[in-house]
């Protein structure tokens, strides 16, 4: 306590270490250095953290930004400048509306507003500002004083469940035509899937058509130029349309008009699709 005076002088200048047993328990500094630090964001003990969870955060796959209860910008990583689409670090340091004004007035302000007043996380899927028919995974959650929001793309999975209530809808009203069979063939060209009016068309039941080769199905006249079409189809190529003459469980031959389209999934081809209609009411 003597030392004071020359210890707060020495602090103006430098920062002072103050130790207890041998071991540095804390830091004297002058007011206009504490100010700076204050004014950066800092706080004792606490900006090695945040350099920390900073740190975490850019090699995360989801977009995030940190802002204060001002909706000011601190942090943004590298995933957030990517979907948003600006150039690298331009985020940081800005207030929310002037830095992303694609947002305003849109639902993920409404969010993180909320999250903003009630300290309550949000959660939800919302259409992008950034592009056209594009959807993000919005999430907020308080952290003290700040608002973290977290966000990915999900346009894909969007587009997936789109496409399936599209196919879905589309086999029912085959289904309800009666007169539309449906095939889907694998890569080895059996049958994987028919619907029930192509079943009634051969008189056979599903479960004796399942796994069988669909070529089996087709008369010997008709059959060079259908297994050509059909391997054509299966190795990617574009969609066809042939005449062609199945064997029914008759023993009759039934003339049809057959649409070979490949189909595609994630990791490439895995088969084909084949829509065909009798001749006599095509």
């Amino acid at each position: 306590m003597r030392s004071f005076p020359a210890c707060r002088d020495r602090a103006t200048t430098a920062p002072l270490y103050i130790s207890n047993h041998g071991r540095n328990s804390h830091v004297l500094v002058g007011v206009d250095h504490f100010k700076a630090l204050l004014a950066a964001g800092s706080s004792p003990g606490g900006s090695a953290q945040a350099d920390e969870l900073h740190e975490l955060a850019d090699w995360m796959d989801d977009a995030v930004i940190v802002a204060d209860h001002d909706l000011k910008i601190g942090f943004a990583n590298r995933v957030a400048h990517a979907v948003c689409r600006k150039p690298a670090a331009s985020l940081n340091g800005r207030h929310f509306a002037e830095a992303l004004p694609e947002i305003a007035g849109t639902l993920l302000e409404v969010h993180a507003r909320r999250t903003l007043v009630s300290s309550e996380p949000s959660a939800a899927d919302l259409p992008s500002p950034f592009a056209d028919n594009a959807w993000l995974r919005f999430q907020t959650f308080p952290i003290g004083e700040r608002i973290v929001m977290i966000f990915r793309d999900i346009s894909e999975d969007v587009q997936r469940h789109r496409l399936a209530d599209v196919k879905n809808a589309l086999l029912q009203a085959m289904d309800a035509h009666g007169a539309i069979g449906y095939i889907r063939a694998s890569l080895r060209g059996t049958i994987d899937r028919v619907d029930g009016p192509f079943c009634a068309m051969l008189g056979l039941p599903e479960e004796r058509l399942i796994n069988l080769p669909l070529i089996d199905l087709v008369t010997t006249a008709s059959r060079p130029d259908f297994r050509a079409a059909l391997d054509q189809v299966i190795r990617g190529g574009p969609a066809r349309r042939i005449h062609a003459s199945l064997v029914s469980n008759k023993g009759e031959a039934v003339d049809i008009l057959a649409a070979l389209a490949p189909l595609h999934g994630a990791y490439g081809s895995e088969g084909a699709v084949i829509l065909t209609t009798p001749l006599s009411i095509a």
